[in-house]
């Protein structure tokens, strides 16, 4: 891979000029030896959606940093992934304009998430033939080779002035429960302390692994001494970066603008030093001119397609991740009572997985065709199935289990009332079921609507397996229609909707 960057000449002058008032943490700074050269690490990851939001920083912010410290010297950029799905255009081109703007920013890898596999093997593959960046993950394992999935590299080994840094990533177990990739098998994240000791015999100097949302694997991997930095990324919480030793831990939330820039030193012959760790906030950096623009032609043709007025909320709604991940939520009910009337079914359920706004509406907005697509970023269809009323339980005790870290596998229903008590343990958390105002019966059948990725297994819904869900033209019943669709006709038909809670549900 090329370096990047000019030289160390001028870097802190520079640096400061840009940040301004802005606050930066800086952790784990010491006093750096005299040395013949410096590298910067600048690692963020996230950002699949190019719309700006208040507060936060995107594409532009972070094309400025880069450039900034590029300017001062030699930097390499790594990229954490989450970037190719549940952005509103991606909704559209699967993520073929992120490539196109992280080319730009000419990052030195991308590591791969589950997030990134959210359309599917063959699209990621895609993206990865037309990026000018080598994507990497050495536990993304394709079933039919044996073999890192075509597309993807176990790992990278850079060539820069302080040395060789080597880079692997993990992706999270979770991939195969949360999407429907059947070819795939995932490795323990663990297991990349072999590959970064791999890399270290092929003269890795410095190991920097990056780790997909898998804190169960955090503390083998702090505790391998081919890795200094442990950069793992996080749906929850807040940035934390830490340095002692000479060793780096990070936690890059992936729903915040932030970057993390670590600074090395060294002369090219022994390991370098770490010489400070700093977590930077891109929404206090000014917007890039050149990157602003590259963005705002694609936001333009978003506008083209979306700007379109279909209904207005009389009540305020929230989308936000915790509001509806772990209990009733008034725009969650609004989708599967939509999804229920469309194939007027018994029963519907919407998993809050598949709403990704993150935003609040307040009573009187005006939603738009952005709105929903916002909101619905995948392309998932729904369909009507018939299922048994255990399996229905069944599915319930599944959401339940979920609900203390926020997994979007929380259930939202339509015409059915669940009572959890949350105290008790897994498997034992649905207290009562009605249908229609009726208890349960655990031997009838149900019409259910739902989406294609519950009824083909996802987010570990086996239970909800229906016979020909993965071509849903085949399957038994209504299918076909993309929820953001039938979500979108609900809302023309209806003009205004006035959503609330109404105990749909509870808690014992």
């Amino acid at each position: 891979m090329p370096k990047r960057g000019n030289g160390g000449v001028g870097r802190f002058s520079g640096w400061r000029a840009v940040l301004g008032a802005c606050a930066v943490a800086a952790l784990g700074a010491v006093a750096p030896a005299a040395s013949a050269a410096e590298l910067s690490i600048v690692f963020t990851s996230t950002m699949a959606d190019i719309e700006p939001v208040e507060g936060e920083g995107g594409l532009a912010n972070l094309a400025t940093l880069l450039r900034t410290k590029r300017a001062e010297g030699n930097t390499l950029f790594l990229h954490g992934g989450a970037s190719l799905t549940a952005g509103v255009l991606s909704t559209f081109d699967r993520g073929a304009h992120m490539i196109d703007l992280l080319n730009e920013l000419q990052p030195d890898m991308m590591a791969v998430t589950k997030r990134d596999l959210g359309f599917g093997k063959d699209e990621l593959t895609l993206r990865s033939y037309e990026a000018r960046f080598p994507f990497v993950s050495a536990t993304t394992i394709d079933r039919n080779t044996g073999k890192v999935m075509e597309g993807l590299e176990p790992s990278v080994l850079l060539e820069t002035p302080v040395g060789k840094i080597g880079v692997v990533s993990a992706i999270s177990p979770e991939l195969t429960v949360q999407y429907i990739v059947p070819d795939i098998e995932v490795r323990p994240p663990a297991s990349i302390a072999a590959e970064a000791r791999a890399l270290r015999a092929q003269g890795a100097d410095y190991v920097v692994a990056i780790l997909d949302n898998a804190p169960e694997a955090v503390e083998a991997l702090r505790g391998e001494p081919a890795i200094d930095a442990l950069l793992q990324l996080s749906a929850t919480g807040k940035d934390v970066l830490e340095a002692n030793t000479g060793k780096v831990f990070g936690v890059h939330v992936n729903v915040k603008g932030s970057a993390f820039v670590l600074r090395l030193d060294g002369d090219g012959k022994a390991p370098p030093a770490l010489a400070g760790a700093d977590i930077v906030p891109l929404a206090g950096l000014p917007p890039d001119a050149a990157m602003e623009k590259r963005v705002g032609v694609y936001l333009a043709r978003l506008s083209e397609l979306l700007d379109i007025n279909i209904g207005t909320t009389a009540t305020p709604l929230d989308t936000r991740r915790a509001a509806i991940r772990t209990s009733e939520n008034a725009f969650a009910s609004l989708i599967a009572d939509a999804m229920r009337g469309h194939f007027n079914t018994d029963v519907a359920f919407i998993n809050g997985g598949n709403i990704r706004g993150n935003r609040q509406y307040e009573a009187g907005t005006m939603l738009t065709r952005r709105d929903i697509q916002r909101e619905l970023p995948f392309r998932d269809t729904i369909i009507a199935v018939t299922l048994p009323g255990k399996a229905l339980r069944e599915a319930l005790e599944v959401s339940a289990a979920g609900v203390d870290n926020q997994k979007g596998s929380f259930l939202h229903p339509s015409n059915m009332a669940v009572v959890y008590d949350l105290k008790q343990p897994a498997g034992s958390r649905v207290v009562s079921v009605t249908v229609g105002g009726k208890p349960l019966d655990p031997n009838a059948t149900y019409s259910v609507a739902l989406p294609t990725y519950l009824a083909q297994g996802g987010d570990g819904y086996g239970m909800l397996k229906s016979p020909g869900a993965s071509s849903p033209s085949s399957s038994s019943g209504s299918g076909g229609k993309l929820l953001w669709e039938i979500m979108a006709q609900h809302l023309t038909d209806r003009g205004t909707v006035s959503p609330r809670l109404d105990g749909r549900i509870t808690e014992r």
